[in-house]
């Protein structure tokens, strides 16, 4: 019963995490869907107003399960909006980011995080994968992935190097963020349900709406891994650049 009340705990912190809206405008349409695995997970995603021209997003993933794992989610989700209108920087912020999560958990826990800074005027994004799967951006070209960026927050006392990635969105371009949940479901024989399918679905239904498309990929999965337990949490994210 005690374990019982403890997930119960842990899941309750986790939603109130989830922001309540995500925006739906003429500018971005962005929708998220979050499944659950049987102990709480650490996925966790966010999207915060910078300035009126200015929003950041993220899709992260703490490693652990429980309490934990949900503590140490709304200890970043702290500093990561507190830090967000403080430091104007990307790489500055997630040196700092890291340097917080080092000391809170003491190298026993570490964060994948994928995090982006998007102008709505200027069509500019800025982003650090640090060591998220790798999320896909489609527009007319076809599809591509945003790895640019770190190691995962946490595992070092100081990060080495960290990248920036900087793009220019093109109109009504696709973002697709999601945890490895997504694409580690496997099937009866094993196989992963991997990149390479989500890739191919956004690619073959790019002018569906975010929500329509996540319905879409998730029912695919389901399709796939048939009676086979999902290994993870899922988190995906998808977002239109209007």
């Amino acid at each position: 019963a005690a374990m019982h009340r403890e997930l119960e705990l842990a899941w309750e912190v986790q939603r109130m995490l989830f922001p309540e809206k995500l925006p739906s405008n003429e500018m971005m349409d962005m929708d998220a869907v979050y499944l659950p695995h049987q102990q709480v997970g650490g996925d966790y995603y966010d999207f915060i107003q910078i300035n009126d021209n200015e929003v950041a997003f993220c899709v992260a993933d703490v490693s652990g399960k429980g309490v934990p794992a949900a503590l140490l989610m709304s200890n970043f989700q702290a500093s990561l909006r507190i830090l967000l209108h403080h430091i104007p920087s990307l790489p500055e912020l997630v040196q700092e980011l890291n340097t917080k999560i080092s000391l809170s958990t003491k190298g026993e826990k570490f964060i994948t995080l994928f995090i982006a800074k998007y102008n709505t005027v200027t069509r500019i994004l800025h982003y650090i994968n640090a060591g998220h799967n790798p999320p896909i951006v489609i527009d007319d070209d076809g599809a591509n992935l945003l790895t640019v960026g770190c190691t995962g927050l946490g595992m070092f006392e100081e990060l080495v190097k960290v990248r920036e990635g900087i793009i220019n969105i093109a109109p009504s371009s696709l973002l697709i963020c999601y945890t490895d949940g997504l694409v580690e479901a496997t099937n009866a024989e094993g196989d992963d349900f991997g990149l390479k399918r989500v890739q191919q679905i956004a690619l073959d239904n790019k002018e569906l709406s975010p929500a329509a498309l996540n319905a879409l990929i998730i029912k695919n999965v389901n399709l796939f891994k048939g009676d086979v337990a999902y290994p993870d949490d899922i988190a995906l994210v998808s977002c239109r650049l209007l």
